[in-house]
């Protein structure tokens, strides 16, 4: 079969050309953790673009749906472990909910490319059109319906000199970028302009690299501190039995006690499994040996709000410090049907096939205080976030301003040994970059780990083993412009682009 013969194939209208692009979806995920294969966000989606040149809106949006379905049951699919295993759904119906999921997901791509292929596909510089969409769409998919920011492309470029663009501009630019080159290759008319073009592709990763450079925050004076993540390897089957409460506490306590001459000890997501209420003698015991020992204790807890409260009654998955820390944190970014049920309350009845322990969460407030560390020796403000929460670039961006380090506790047990956990390890990662700060994170089965400003894991522990990471962080001040302004500048110019290439007359093309 010749080029030209498999070309045709691939941009015909209907099968086989959806086929193709099904597998060209599927292949984006490869350039995420644990793999990162990262020329393959730019192959997968050259293609795709590729693909597109002859089909109609209505032909373009099927083509986006198939490409969609393979980014998402190859990247995302490993939500069946929790809906099945961890849930208690029997298969059939995990597989249909998980099938569900990923469909619907996959509408971001089809909606996409409609939108391209109706309004700026004939325009000038259809490519640049193309890679501005891809970032609007997905800056959209992080916050419609609550957001699922999964999956982004500039995620993948975690290892590459493309990170100087993320505290700038944030992981979107990285994600424009990246599909611009894909559809640049594709547009770009090299046998009459090769130089321009290869100018193009090198100018961007000589800035990039040159930003790289540049350090946006420092450590404060005597910032240096140690700090213990404790991961405490409890199976998920049994985190949430009543006959397992007791020796998670001491599980937690003894391996505490052996790190009391650190600053900062962590424990993950809803370490301890009683309420806030019903644990305080325990909780005072550890704010006294901590403030004994001149250490913060932060630990995951769940918090049921008194009748003096907002809402009386109400539950928060919570971040509490104790010792010299103070303050608590309610998780922000709750995930829908694991920790709250997006459904009227006369619809719950007919999902009793779900055991979700604690899945009746609040969302916390919008804007929440920083905990704050005081000791005799240092005194700054942390970022908290549970879980989910640090998958949203802006939320993070607006917390972590003016904080010294940010902590992250999670509970990745709920995918097994999925590649969910390594891919959330991952968007921290670029959190860290993005915000130039340390990451301290703490999970119950892994992977506990510490991350400098640079993205890189200092240390870390194993998954499914007991274990305390213990090692030096340093306290950061000054903020990237990434904290200050967030996504809105790139969101913002890109859509003054579109504009401006939607008004231009159509292309000869």
């Amino acid at each position: 079969m010749t080029p030209s013969l498999i070309f045709n194939w691939i941009q015909r209208p209907g099968f086989p050309g959806h086929f193709f692009a099904l597998l060209c979806g599927a292949l984006l995920p490869l350039s995420f953790a644990p793999y990162y294969f990262f020329i393959i966000p730019v192959i997968s989606i050259c293609f795709f673009y590729f693909s597109l040149k002859q089909l109609t809106p209505k032909q373009a949006m099927w083509r986006g749906w198939w490409f969609g379905l393979g980014v998402f049951s190859a990247g995302v699919s490993w939500v069946y472990v929790s809906i099945h295993i961890y849930s208690h759904t029997p298969w059939a119906l995990a597989s249909l909910m998980t099938l569900f999921f990923v469909a619907s997901l996959a509408w971001f791509f089809a909606l996409m490319t409609w939108v391209f292929q109706k309004y700026f596909s004939r325009k000038p510089l259809p490519y640049l059109a193309f890679a501005i969409l891809w970032m609007l769409f997905e800056w959209t998919r992080s916050w419609f319906l609550n957001g699922f920011p999964w999956l982004f492309v500039g995620d993948a470029f975690v290892n590459t000199p493309l990170t100087g663009l993320a505290p700038v501009f944030g992981v979107y630019s990285i994600s424009i970028l990246v599909a611009f080159w894909a559809a640049f290759l594709v547009d770009w008319q090299w046998k009459m302009h090769p130089k321009q073009g290869a100018a193009f592709i090198v100018a961007p990763i000589i800035i990039a690299t040159f930003l790289s450079f540049i350090s946006w925050t420092q450590p404060i004076e005597n910032g240096d501190i140690q700090v213990v993540a404790i991961q405490a390897n409890i199976p998920q089957e049994r985190k949430w039995l009543a006959e397992e409460i007791y020796p998670t506490l001491e599980k937690y306590r003894t391996a505490s006690e052996a790190n009391w001459d650190s600053q900062l000890i962590l424990w993950p997501e809803t370490a301890i499994t009683v309420l806030h209420n019903q644990a305080q003698e325990y909780l005072k015991f550890l704010d006294d040996e901590g403030k004994a020992n001149n250490t913060a204790l932060i630990t995951g807890i769940p918090y049921q709000q008194g009748q003096d409260e907002a809402i009386p009654g109400a539950y928060h998955n919570s971040i509490l410090a104790l010792g010299e820390g103070s303050g608590i944190y309610h998780k922000k970014k709750l995930v829908p049907f694991g920790e709250y049920l997006p459904l009227p309350e006369s619809w719950r009845s007919l999902l009793t096939f779900f055991n979700i322990p604690m899945s009746e969460f609040r969302p916390g407030a919008p804007a929440q205080p920083l905990l704050s560390i005081s000791s005799e020796q240092l005194n700054y403000q942390v970022a908290p976030f549970i879980c989910y929460d640090i998958v949203y670039p802006d939320y993070v961006a607006s917390q972590a301003k003016d904080s010294g380090l940010l902590i992250t506790i999670s509970n990745d047990a709920w995918f097994g040994y999925s590649n969910g956990p390594l891919q959330h390890l991952g968007i921290v990662r670029m959190r860290a970059i993005e915000n130039g700060r340390y990451v301290l994170r703490s999970t119950n089965t892994g992977i506990t780990a510490l991350i400098d400003p640079q993205g890189k894991i200092v240390d870390s522990l194993p998954q499914f083993k007991y274990g305390v990471l213990k090692t030096q962080a340093q306290v950061m001040t000054g903020n990237t412009p990434f904290n200050i302004w967030g996504s809105y500048p790139i969101i913002i110019f890109g859509m003054l682009v579109l504009i401006f290439i939607y008004s231009r007359k159509k292309s000869a093309q």
